[in-house]
């Protein structure tokens, strides 16, 4: 998607948006509002004003790297929003706490007494937030014990980002009564597991976290959900949310990657895209959140809360098993392109570490591609994958890497590797996918390109990215690749986004089937410290 304004459309989430260039107009975002009545027993009303939650290198090689063993489908050598109108919401009489789903039916949340078990510490109230379009219609009321918060209503594609969406948002640490006070979340909680339930219509769903009560003219991070028909769950946590590139650069977003913030609202929006398939009707209910005390595997960095495996691989292809939080992975040394000798060690869990690499691409190619991954192939499996799953009936793909350089020298990337069959029993014998390849560079090295040639770019989950597009040379199967413009050391994202992103650029097909998730470093020369310090993936 080409850049159509310094704030592009995908990145406008929970802030009051893109600050206007002198002369133009433009409203203050705000907060959610939450009234509770003195003493906290009675529910009070819910106001809202709008806070929306927020090229390069050169040509591909013709000889693509061929994965002989797996991984590894790179190309050769290069030669603003205004403020919003206000909603209401009117919580019940009495709070009932309820530490295993804040979705009760009732608008306030009171969580935070000493003697629940565990004392989760969250209180506050449910909101609805709107551009100023009135594109957005509250359940009346917002809460019900059936259905959940509820939201309906149409988006449009608006060039200027005036009609960016709405969205429901909860307080997480309110005093209430009747001047109530915000303060930020410090509480145990880390993540939310939240169900959605009905059609987002085409739009993206941003979840994230606002990060003061002064949000005018700044932009809170936020993880991406892909457009979804039937419902959507997974979970998010405070380290998940990521600020868009654009607004680190503005000054306006400074949460560090990785790291929970300062976490006031969560807010899950319904954002409006830039093209008429990214819009269009709505009818969404928030029927669960379930807080987390522990993050467990599904997609946050630091995820394995137990972990086993540990040790050394030498051999060219040399792999070995290990797991985070339960889940099995498949560690591999992959030296596909050079026999020279490489030497990873890995683990406890998920992490890795190139500690020899003597090897040189030829051709182009990649040396190796050490990497961690789920899925089957090449007569090698991890259980309880839950893949191979047809693109068509995908729900999130949630996952997290973490890297480090730790002084390498040399010319490498780090890239996740996806492979897509063309059936739906995958291709679990095989060392090449019968579909295609999509992959998702989050570094790229200025002498090296993705497969093919660069198409456009687009902005994904806040992040902006070169699309790149070709066909493996050794066997003839398309690539998409993502290359993103800045280096990015660590990202939790929903991979999915970037799957069907592809399905509407028709690069990967709907009857295709995912079957492997590989994350690792694509080497041409040198390497050695390149770590994997945290990996997990979740595929629904």
């Amino acid at each position: 998607m080409p850049r159509l304004s310094p704030c592009p459309l995908m990145t406008l989430l929970f802030a009051g948006g893109c600050m206007m260039q002198a002369g133009g107009a433009g409203g203050k975002g705000g907060t959610g509002k939450d009234d509770q009545s003195a003493g906290g027993s009675q529910g009070g009303t819910v106001a809202s004003t709008s806070a929306p939650a927020g090229s390069s290198g050169g040509p591909g090689g013709s000889s693509g790297g061929s994965p002989v063993r797996s991984g590894g489908s790179s190309g050769g050598s290069s030669g603003g929003s205004s403020g919003g109108t206000t909603a209401s919401a009117t919580t019940a009489p009495s709070c009932t706490p309820d530490v295993t789903n804040l979705v009760t039916g009732k608008t306030w949340i009171c969580d935070s007494d000493p003697s629940l078990s565990p004392n989760i510490q969250i209180q506050g109230a449910f909101y609805m937030y709107q551009d100023p379009s009135l594109s957005c219609t509250p359940a009346n009321p917002l809460c019900s014990p059936t259905a959940g918060c509820c939201i309906s209503g149409t988006t449009v594609v608006d060039p200027t980002y005036v009609k960016w969406g709405c969205g429901i948002g909860l307080g997480l640490n309110s005093t209430g009564g009747t001047a109530p006070v915000k303060s930020a979340y410090s509480g145990p909680v880390k993540c939310f597991d939240i169900t959605l339930t009905g059609s987002s219509g085409g739009n993206e769903v941003r979840i994230g976290f606002t990060q003061s009560t002064a949000t005018a003219g700044k932009v809170s991070p936020f993880t991406s959900v892909a457009a979804f028909a039937n419902g959507w769950n997974g979970r998010v946590c405070f380290t998940d949310a990521e600020c868009p590139d654009w607004a680190v650069t503005a000054g306006t977003c400074a949460k560090a990657v990785g790291t929970a913030g300062t976490p006031y609202d969560l807010q899950i929006q319904i954002s409006a895209g830039s093209a008429p398939a990214s819009v269009g009707a709505f009818n969404v209910c928030v029927s669960k959140i379930v807080p987390v005390l522990d993050p467990g595997s599904t997609g946050t960095t630091s995820s394995c809360s137990s972990a086993t495996g540990q040790g050394t691989l030498s051999g060219q292809y040399d792999t070995a098993h290990v797991t985070c939080s339960g889940q099995d992975y498949i560690v591999q040394n992959n030296a596909w392109g050079s026999s020279a000798g490489q030497t990873i060690s890995y683990g406890p869990g998920t992490k890795f570490k190139v500690t020899v690499q003597k090897g040189t691409g030829a051709s182009g190619a990649p040396a190796s591609y050490p990497s961690i991954f789920i899925g089957a192939n090449n007569s090698r499996s991890t259980a309880g994958s839950g893949l191979p799953k047809a693109v068509n009936s995908l729900g999130t793909v949630q996952t997290a890497w973490t890297w480090a350089e730790n002084g390498a020298s040399g010319a490498y990337n780090a890239a996740y590797d996806v492979w897509f069959s063309t059936g739906g029993g995958g291709d679990p014998s095989a060392s090449s996918p019968s579909g295609g390849y999509l992959m998702v560079w989050l570094y790229k090295p200025a002498g090296n390109s993705p497969i093919g040639s660069m198409i456009t770019s687009t902005t994904i989950g806040g992040k902006n990215w070169n699309v790149w597009y070709g066909t493996n040379s050794s066997n003839g199967k398309p690539c998409v690749s993502y290359a993103a413009q800045t280096k990015l050391n660590s990202l939790s994202f929903d991979l999915n986004t970037f799957i069907q992103d592809a399905v509407q650029r028709k690069y990967v097909q709907t009857s295709w089937s995912l079957t492997n998730v590989f994350a690792g470093f694509e080497i041409w020369s040198g390497g050695v410290g390149l770590e994997t310090t945290d990996f997990a993936v979740t595929a629904k």
